[in-house]
């Protein structure tokens, strides 16, 4: 349940493009113009920040770029992004799982979500490409990494990481102004993202230590409370969730996700990759499609500054509608999970030749090191029930 990010690097990216860019007059500033495109098509889904107004022109001829590259055939936003983004064997180098050191190349899968290209430990959710064949290889990677089960609370004997970040020299392009590894916990079949908050999401800086105490907490609800409406109770039981999702797997994030790609699709047609792989049979969005994006976003997110001038009273309804998902609710059975974290530095290596010994040994700060630790907090996990404490006779007494 952990998720390293990592996004593409120009290195990667004028190596990659090369081929693309053969025969056209895009320089290695259009390449850059183009991932910076490519990457606000994909993370649009989560960054509610105001963009500058796009040039209708330049994404034509992007998207003609693209395409021609693709031999005239839609193209992937998901995969290529993947594709220009480093290994993860190059940003996880080193772990070790209850004190037995483990081959991270072999624990750690590269998929795009909406927050980025990522490396993801301990996953289970299926492949959401738009390419039916890439889909069965990831399903075939990931079936084939093994299974880490948290069972110690000791911090000796949880799970440690070694994070190396991209050589300076690699310069990568970032929504962000900070440099740090960005960490976000998450169920292992939920869509790799923090929508509803109720996990975790932590920024590890560069040269630091970081203890991570997992907390999970248990939570149910008696047969009593079936009786209530959903409405009422707030919550929805697993087979309740189901049937509105109608798919075997429901929660607060996954509602939305889905609330808010048949958003995407009621405005513009089309639904922003990656996170439209996750429902089958949509129309996935281009650069193309931008300009109708950016005005979704402003609806879904209420930019609407004077919503009380507005003269269309139905876009006036269909705006305020937009910005919330109001059939999705929690689940009334479960588990949640209390992130903390505690950071100490990292000292440098006196040397060129590394650090002498431990998790660290033989690696120098060339590249910018950090560590990371995940334990659970205590020997014991609170657990709650909700109950019915009277009925409507009871009240009226």
């Amino acid at each position: 349940m952990l998720m390293s990010h990592s996004i593409p690097s120009y290195q990667h990216q004028t190596q990659n493009g090369a081929a693309v860019s053969n025969g056209s007059r895009y320089s290695p500033l259009g390449l850059e113009v183009l991932a910076d495109r490519l990457l606000l098509l994909s993370n649009f889904y989560l960054n509610a920040d105001e963009e500058a107004p796009l040039d209708v022109a330049e994404l034509g001829h992007l998207h003609w770029l693209l395409t021609s590259y693709y031999n005239g055939s839609e193209y992937s936003v998901h995969d290529i992004l993947r594709e220009l983004t480093p290994d993860c064997a190059d940003l996880v180098l080193r772990g070790i799982v209850y004190g037995t050191p483990v081959n991270t190349s072999q624990l750690f899968i590269k998929r795009a979500t909406s927050s980025g290209v990522c490396c993801i430990f301990n996953y289970r959710r299926p492949s959401y490409s738009q390419y039916p064949g890439q889909r069965e290889r990831d399903d075939a990677e990931m079936a084939a990494l093994p299974r880490v089960v948290f069972e110690s609370n000791s911090i000796l004997n949880g799970i440690q990481f070694v994070l190396q970040d991209t050589h300076h020299d690699d310069y990568t392009l970032s929504y962000f102004t900070n440099t740090a590894f960005r960490l976000i916990i998450f169920p292992q079949e939920d869509y790799a993202t923090v929508q509803s908050n109720k996990h975790g999401e932590i920024l590890v800086d560069h040269n630091t230590i970081v203890e991570i105490p997992v907390q999970p907490k248990f939570f149910d609800s008696s047969a009593a409370v079936r009786g209530v409406t959903p409405k009422v109770r707030r919550c929805y039981f697993p087979e309740e969730g189901r049937k509105l999702l109608n798919q075997s797997y429901y929660s607060l994030d996954e509602c939305i996700l889905l609330c808010r790609i048949n958003s995407m699709l009621q405005h513009c047609g089309c639904a922003s990759s990656p996170m439209a792989g996750t429902a089958l049979n949509v129309s996935y969005c281009s650069l193309l499609d931008l300009p109708c994006l950016m005005k979704w976003r402003s609806v879904w997110y209420g930019f609407t500054e004077y919503p009380y001038v507005e003269q269309d009273e139905e876009a006036a309804e269909d705006a305020s509608s937009m910005t919330q998902c109001p059939l999705c609710l929690p689940s009334c059975d479960g588990v949640n999970f209390e992130i903390s974290n505690n950071v100490a530095p990292l000292r440098r290596s006196f040397n060129s030749s590394g650090y002498g010994h431990g998790l660290l040994k033989d690696l120098n700060n060339d590249r910018p090191l950090s560590i990371i630790k995940l334990f659970f907090k205590l020997r014991f996990a609170q657990s709650t029930q909700m109950d019915m404490v009277g009925d409507w006779i009871v009240l009226l007494s």
